[in-house]
């Protein structure tokens, strides 16, 4: 490592020390984490994705090893922190602080969810220790559990993750493509990650024209969601993993997995300590921020007396009441749009049926007429216009839903820019009346993140279950052989009839709990920025207003501490940024 990382690294510890001496709010923790992350050099490389995307696998082929489980279920629960190790072997830390040594290969009974289901073992975390040159000098390879799991508790655990990640390896596969969990983990992770590899996994599964389309198709989605161009590497993990467990060179090439690992040890080697030092900086920059703004209000609040801060507390206090009464009602204005849009898609699918079901129920009886002058069998006949029906049915609601699901996304988009338009004027006047009523300048806490495009909102709707599974339900057994073409006709006619009529209602209730399971996701998000801006005020005020029990010289030496508290958080911040300037230039 270079003198230049390491003046930068050693002047970073100094500046989480003075930080965690200088600050009286929170986020100690946080300071405290960071502090042990820069003493160990630690730098966590987090397998993410959704659950069956093959991510055990990977990492046991990146190591040339079994270590953490795999099977065919959705499977682990508890996050596994590989780290290295001259001796190969396994650690168990508990909830309540205790650890345990264990091997390797035990390691699957207590992060499954077969060996410890719902975590009733009270595992914390496990570590995996191997002698592997990827996890030398400092690296971590992380395993989370997969986004959009059976377990919800499994989503919960990687969602989690996210502030402690480094540097990311997104694990997807070419089938089935990416799903609504993947779309909206992406961009939490975007929030928090830079630096992110693609892996396009079980490439083995899909022929080489298959494999093309799944590359340029899931590559155009990632850049969507990630508004970068996005390098994506098709691999088979599987295959990797038995060609080095085996030294078959044949399996190895076959997987292309040595193109992704080159690529991966040259930005271990060159990019690391970077990617490492900005992770560093980032969080600190907010924790600045935080310190900056808390200073200020308090330390103006502290100045007036004790009926004056009252006044103008009492004044916040009915903004504040007058803008969660204003929030419940933009709630109510938001149901009557989604109750529009609900309407928008039963006018749709009522058009659907009127126009397509006499097409259906003639074409049925068209292709039964063509079939029966072929002398088929009844039970032959039966099975073939059940296909028929099926094959019908299904492209039909294949372009319905596609056309429905985009045409929606053009209507949340909207609403939710809209929405999100308000929440930030609603956050931006919250922290202008608390400028204006302490004559103060404060910038605002948070301000909610424009939205992308529709076609977020399309793919999330798009996601569908097996619509072939959904329209067999409706296909009763055949019926015995003596039954009549005239009644395998009438039949048909109305299994027709009935499974079209089914499908439109189980596309509109999988559409709408979609909908309102965004929508609600999304309103809580917004809500909660809002709360975040008026606590963090009101915490503030009341600091000032627990120092109107201290005599004058107490006070003048608390707001004498919070302007010497707000200068060097300043100084703080300018030194911050001029180490970024100078990770830039490593």
């Amino acid at each position: 490592m270079s003198a230049d990382y390491a003046s930068i690294r050693d002047g970073l510890l100094e500046t989480v020390d003075r930080l965690s001496h200088e600050s009286l709010r929170g986020g100690l923790q946080r300071l405290v984490e960071l502090k042990e992350k820069i003493l160990n050099q630690e730098f966590n490389m987090v397998i993410m994705g959704q659950f069956k995307r093959g991510k055990s696998t990977f990492i046991n082929a990146l190591l040339g090893a079994e270590i953490v489980p795999t099977a065919i279920v959705p499977l682990t629960s508890i996050v596994t922190i590989l780290r290295f190790g001259e001796k190969a072997k396994g650690v168990v830390h508990y909830v309540d602080n205790r650890k345990e040594e264990i091997s390797l290969s035990d390691i699957g009974g207590f992060v499954t969810e077969k060996g410890n289901p719902q975590n009733k073992r009270s595992v914390k975390y496990v570590e995996a220790f191997y002698p592997s040159d990827y996890l030398k000098e400092g690296v971590r390879i992380i395993d989370t559990p997969g986004v959009g799991s059976v377990f919800r508790h499994n989503t919960d655990v990687a969602y989690a993750y996210l502030p402690y990640v480094d540097a990311g390896v997104f694990v997807v596969t070419a089938d089935p493509p990416l799903g609504q969990s993947e779309h909206e983990f992406l961009k939490d992770v975007r929030a928090y990650v830079d630096k992110l590899f693609f892996v396009l996994n079980k490439i083995d599964t899909v022929d080489e024209k298959d494999l093309g389309e799944a590359v340029a198709f899931t590559g155009d989605i990632l850049t969507q969601n990630l508004r970068r161009p996005v390098e994506l590497w098709p691999l088979s993990a599987k295959l990797a993993f038995d060609g080095k467990l085996n030294k078959d060179t044949e399996k190895l090439d076959r997987s292309r997995l040595s193109a992704f690992e080159k690529h991966l040890r040259d930005f271990l080697h060159h990019e690391k300590g970077k990617v490492f030092l900005d992770g560093i900086i980032s969080p600190l920059l907010r924790h600045v921020a935080d310190e900056s703004v808390a200073y200020k209000l308090e330390q103006e609040a502290a100045k007036l007396s004790l009926d004056e801060l009252n006044t103008k507390i009492a004044k916040f206090d009915s903004y504040a009441q007058a803008t969660r009464k204003g929030r419940a009602e933009k709630a109510y204005i938001l149901e009557g749009q989604i109750k529009n849009l609900h309407k928008m898609l039963d006018d749709d699918l009522y058009v659907l049926k009127k126009a397509k079901i006499p097409i259906l129920i003639a074409d049925v009886e068209n292709v039964f007429q063509e079939k029966v002058v072929r002398s088929v069998s009844s039970r032959e006949l039966e099975k073939e216009m059940e296909g028929f029906v099926f094959a019908e049915i299904l492209g039909t609601f294949s372009t319905f839903r596609n056309k429905e699901s985009e045409k929606i996304a053009g209507v949340l988009e909207s609403i939710y820019i809209d929405l999100a338009n308000r929440t930030n004027e609603t956050i931006e006047s919250i922290v202008r009346l608390a400028s204006d009523i302490f004559e103060v300048e404060l910038k605002p806490f948070t301000t909610v993140e424009k939205l992308t495009s529709k076609s977020d909102f399309y793919f999330f709707l798009r996601d569908d279950p097996d619509a072939t599974a959904l329209i067999q339900l409706g296909i009763r057994f055949a019926l015995p052989t003596f039954v009549t073409k005239g009644v395998i006709l009438k039949r048909i006619r109305a299994m027709a009839r009935e499974i079209f009529e089914r499908h439109c209602g189980r596309v509109r209730y999988d559409l709408i709990r979609r909908t309102e399971e965004t929508t609600r996701s999304f309103r809580k998000s917004l809500n909660d920025k809002i709360d975040f801006a008026l606590v963090a005020i009101r915490d503030a005020l009341n600091r000032a207003a627990a120092l109107k029990d201290q005599n004058e010289v107490e006070v003048s030496q608390t707001v004498s501490d919070l302007s010497a508290r707000l200068s060097a958080v300043e100084e703080i911040r300018v030194k911050l940024l001029d180490y970024r300037r100078m990770v830039g230039m490593l």
